[in-house]
């Protein structure tokens, strides 16, 4: 669940993957079997997903469902909110794993879903502060209207923002999300930090570009960098290079959603 991914590919066949699906006797088996799945790029089972994820009472399922689910989702996988229906129900640990993975679904149409839950949870200040950050990621709002801004005037503030940006493009920060871009930061970072030995101090980009890729980067927030080890994110760099992106889409393990 802590990971900066979701795991190696299985070597077992699409077709096995649902023999397993079909004969699973718990959730946890269901869920891992789907994933499985989607690391193949068979996402026609992303509604039993959406399902388990609505159903479950175990919210380690869930969280799983929802990181998962964020990391797999479209533009309309997130406008139909029938599809969020656990979120009117969700307790304190839920809301504060949707909002912090939110930023994974890279898509404007999530934002909707963070205003509903702050004004729901703005009372409680460790969520309502991870609810604001994933906010400021899509919108930067903090920088025009400032930290205390209500959420009606964030609310007006997205919707100025979306008639002003394609919507049907995916974003990292107030860009259209490009693996190269992303991989030229991480290559800023590891280049300084092997000049003193230190550590990666990278979480976000690390975990995006190895679900996108389905290769997972050599490193995560606490790997030391030096010169025994930087060159193996060269080598990831140039790999990473070599495949064909479109700027403003997203990826699952090498798969245009």
């Amino acid at each position: 669940m802590n990971s900066i991914w979701f795991g190696e590919k299985t070597a077992l066949s699409q077709s096995e993957l649902k023999d397993n699906i079909m004969k699973a006797t718990t959730e946890r088996d269901v869920l891992l079997n789907l994933n499985e799945l989607y690391k193949q790029g068979d996402f026609t089972q992303k509604p039993l997903l959406i399902q388990l994820m609505n159903q479950t009472k175990d919210e380690v399922v869930l969280n799983l469902c929802i990181r998962v689910f964020l990391a797999v989702a479209t533009h309309d996988d997130l406008k139909d909110s029938y599809n969020l229906r656990f979120l009117s129900e969700g307790t304190q640990e839920t809301v504060n794993t949707f909002a912090s993975a939110a930023v994974t679904s890279l898509s404007l149409e999530i934002v909707p879903y963070l205003l509903a839950l702050l004004d729901e949870w703005e009372d409680i200040s460790d969520t309502a502060s991870i609810i604001k950050d994933s906010l400021d990621f899509f919108l930067d709002f903090e920088e025009q209207l400032g930290t205390e801004a209500t959420v009606e005037e964030i609310g007006d503030f997205y919707f100025q923002y979306c008639s002003e940006n394609d919507t049907d493009r995916y974003y990292y920060y107030q860009n259209q999300v490009f693996p190269g871009d992303m991989a030229k930061k991480l290559m800023e970072r590891v280049m300084r930090a092997a000049t003193n030995e230190e550590p990666l101090k990278m979480a976000f980009i690390p975990s995006l570009l190895s679900i996108f890729t389905g290769e997972k980067v050599p490193g995560d927030y606490n790997t030391i960098i030096s010169s025994n080890n930087y060159k193996d994110f060269i080598q990831y760099i140039d790999g990473l290079s070599l495949r064909n992106w479109e700027k403003g889409q997203k990826y699952f393990y090498g798969y245009m959603l």
